[in-house]
């Protein structure tokens, strides 16, 4: 969608075809759920003794990891190292637990060749992800999914007002899953939802979003504020579904610390502040 800052230049975005236009969307979301999860997302920042400003501050500087691994305007020749790439993979809890043994077999520049596709090629960004997830074989399922998932993240947080967060823990059509079926009253009694995972959808979810947080009196920081959002209604979800912490701790770790579902879940840390997991000591790396 046009974020706040851009809303000037909308006549030229218009006709830019890189701009993912929202669709119009099947389904109904809940402004009261989404004003519910919000309010125990806030609730649990002041347990945890944090606000929402440190928060958005960590993935504000997750986003700067993204942009020196991948700048927006690349020099020629751009490459990047197995390091610098391990960093990155490091920042994207999903993905991480599940891949780097996959990528620490392959060759430094083959890794770089299939980045440089993603992140700067000229397919469309569902084609450019699909090519990317190609890259581990079809019988390693667990493997496939989650470098979708690095594929959605690294587009997203390197560039958050432009794509929007396409992870499957946000919406996934193959299992009618995800953040976003929280926000629909009555999801339970529902066989399907007509959602597909194209970026139009994503976008069109969040302009729903973007729209309603602004209603509620929000008006800075709102791609990062709804990642947020949907984050909390999947934890949410997942505790819900997990018959006490059995399920979440297999997952998450044994923290008593409300947020650290989410936080994991968005790659953020909690020692020494609220910075990406990957951050320390990544500068010189990326530089």
């Amino acid at each position: 969608m046009l974020w706040f800052g851009k809303q000037a230049k909308s006549e030229q975005l218009a006709d830019d075809p890189s701009v993912i236009r929202p669709a119009k969307l099947a389904v109904e979301f809940d402004s009261s759920i989404a004003s519910t999860k919000l309010k125990s997302l806030l609730d649990e920042l002041d347990e945890f003794e944090g606000d929402l400003n440190s928060l958005l501050g960590a993935l504000h500087t997750k986003q700067e990891l993204m942009v020196k691994a991948f700048p927006i305007d690349p020099v020629a020749g751009w490459s990047l190292s197995r390091q610098a790439f391990m960093i990155v993979l490091s920042a994207v809890f999903p993905a991480r637990r599940k891949l780097a043994e996959f990528f620490s077999e392959m060759d430094e520049l083959v890794i770089a060749g299939h980045l440089q596709n993603l992140v700067y090629g000229h397919d469309s960004i569902v084609e450019r992800m699909r090519t990317f997830s190609e890259i581990v074989p079809v019988d390693r399922k667990k493997e496939r999914r989650a470098i979708w998932d690095l594929a959605a993240e690294i587009l997203h947080f390197r560039d958050p007002e432009a794509i929007p967060l396409m992870t499957r823990w946000v919406w996934d059509e193959e299992t009618v899953s995800g953040a976003l079926r929280e926000f629909i009253r009555g999801n339970d009694g529902l066989p399907s939802i007509p959602l597909d995972n194209s970026p139009e959808t994503y976008e069109g979810a969040r302009s729903w979003f973007a729209d309603t947080l602004t209603e509620a009196g929000f008006y800075r920081d709102l791609p990062f504020l709804i990642d947020l959002l949907l984050a909390q209604a999947y934890a949410d979800y997942v505790k819900a579904m997990s018959n006490g912490l059995g399920m979440v701790q297999a997952k998450f770790g044994s923290s008593q610390d409300p947020l650290e579902f989410v936080l994991r879940l968005l790659g953020v840390g909690v020692a020494g502040g609220l910075v990406p997991i990957a951050d320390a000591g990544a500068g010189h790396i990326l530089h």
